[in-house]
């Protein structure tokens, strides 16, 4: 009697996509594969085989030929750096924490309040987001006043207080 020819469940084909997601080089090694493989199988079957596009497997011999190794290994990604300096973060830090803006006057923060005074005061074009971000960074959240009726009387409001 013959054996079973598949005796692989999908319990064993996760382990092991596990097992290989914690090899360091792993992805490394399936693009040598593949280049390897592509010499004698079309790459349609390959690409399906490693669960990638036929694409990607003409990138990798690509890479592979005028870099070598070190073109498939993933490079790693550039960040723009920030447009204030540790000073500048200072005094914007100085601003929040106080309530008061480079002329001294108090004001209420808001991001595009701050964007408009940095942009006076440092001549510095900086985006909401990594404004909000740095905000973040420095451990403060801003605060959002209580919202205020338009047809709110101010005096009666007063009276009302219990101080």
């Amino acid at each position: 009697m013959p054996r079973p020819k598949l005796n692989v469940d999908t319990e064993t084909v996760k382990k092991a996509e596990e097992e290989l997601s914690k090899i360091k080089e792993s992805k490394l090694s399936i693009q040598l594969k593949g280049i390897i493989a592509a010499s004698s199988h079309p790459v349609h079957q390959i690409a399906d085989i490693f669960h990638v596009s036929p694409r990607s497997i003409f990138r990798w011999v690509t890479k592979f030929k005028e870099q070598g190794v070190q073109g498939l290994r993933d490079q790693p990604k550039g960040h723009m750096r920030s447009k204030l300096n540790d000073e500048q973060k200072t005094v914007i830090e100085e601003w929040l924490i106080t309530g008061k803006s480079a002329s001294g006057e108090r004001i209420h923060w808001t991001l595009n309040k701050l964007k408009r005074e940095i942009e006076k005061e440092f001549d510095i074009g900086i985006g909401t987001t990594p404004l909000w971000k740095h905000v973040r960074g420095l451990g403060l959240v801003l605060k959002k006043p209580r919202p205020a009726h338009a047809k709110a009387n101010k005096e009666d409001q007063e009276e009302f207080k219990k101080n």
